[in-house]
């Protein structure tokens, strides 16, 4: 049986008493009816009402000066129209108003039960989702506040001993290995393989074990990215991809703020590394020497762990 309130508004009484029967037989079982638009917007305004049925043409106020007045609501309350045949017009300026669906009279079971299932089942997806981006944002802010937490502990440790700095580092890293393994494992590598790079640039050694320690952290801000989109398999549509470019400089403003050139290094990584010589790499579409050296060499290590694996 299904439990949504629907408030059915027509000045017809044969009319609202065949919508209110009907409703019934196909399992509404929380019907409310009543014969005018100003008695409806009464009801709106003191019941959780997920479905209106409106005639449009009603004495007084009709079903077009209804709609506006759900929408001012503000409320998850959906729409559905009622209107001659011969008023399609109509029915499309419902649509335009804010209405979801409309059906036309002369009326029959078949097509009442298929637009108010259509409409419903929309409407549960439309809450699930949001319930689930809650649900999303919430871990996403939890995560967020652990992360933030380890930095402020790593800004307070700024004078101690530069293992304070590592540990710390490999306590952030493992947040960007938490939902996928793959992506642990190919950290690891291309942390390696950056050591070896830099040393072979004639960097002093400080700067290579700075470089070392913090390419892992390059996909930090991957936290913030969810798991339908991360761990999907294929290829990523383009609003996809637009939500997966956000990890740089979510990343970056993760690790911005220390004093420390441990994490100013994992900072420049994490925002640059998916830059590109030619320009066309993101966020900032940088080019040439543009891109700080620490993110050329990682991104040649990277490539280089992408063609192995």
């Amino acid at each position: 049986m299904a439990s949504e309130k629907i408030l059915v508004v027509d000045d017809e009484i044969p009319i609202l008493e065949y919508l209110e029967r009907t409703l019934k037989h196909l399992g509404y079982t929380s019907v409310i009816s009543t014969d005018s638009a100003e008695k409806a917007l009464e009801i709106l305004e003191s019941k959780d009402i997920a479905l209106l049925i409106a005639d449009i043409h009603m004495p007084g106020m009709g079903g077009l000066w209804l709609i506006e007045k759900v929408k001012e609501l503000n409320t998850d309350t959906n729409i559905i129209v009622i209107t001659a045949s011969q008023n399609l017009e109509d029915a499309i300026i419902a649509l335009n108003a804010g209405a979801d669906r409309y059906i036309l009279k002369p009326m029959h079971m078949g097509d009442i039960e298929h637009v108010i299932k259509n409409v419903l089942e929309k409407r549960r997806l439309i809450i699930e989702n949001r319930e689930y981006q809650r649900n999303l944002e919430q871990k996403v802010e939890e995560r967020t506040k652990e992360l933030q937490q380890a930095l402020d502990i790593l800004r307070i440790s700024q004078e101690k001993i530069k293992s304070s700095y590592i540990e710390s580092i490999q306590r952030l890293t493992a947040a960007a290995e938490y939902k996928d393994e793959e992506t642990g494992s190919h950290i690891k590598r291309v942390g390696l393989y950056t050591k070896i790079m830099a040393e072979e640039l004639g960097l002093p050694p400080e700067q290579v074990e700075i470089i070392y320690i913090t390419s892992p952290m390059h996909d930090l801000g991957k936290v913030s990215v969810p798991d339908h989109i991360l761990l999907k398999q294929g290829p990523l549509t383009e609003e996809e991809f637009e939500i997966m470019k956000q990890h740089t400089i979510i990343g970056a403003k993760i690790l911005h703020g220390s004093e420390s050139n441990f994490i100013k290094t994992a900072e420049k990584i994490a925002l640059t590394h998916h830059e590109r010589w030619n320009g066309t790499g993101y966020p900032y579409g940088l080019k040439k020497e543009e891109i700080p050296l620490e993110s050329r060499i990682f991104a040649i290590a990277d490539v280089y762990d992408a063609l192995r694996s």
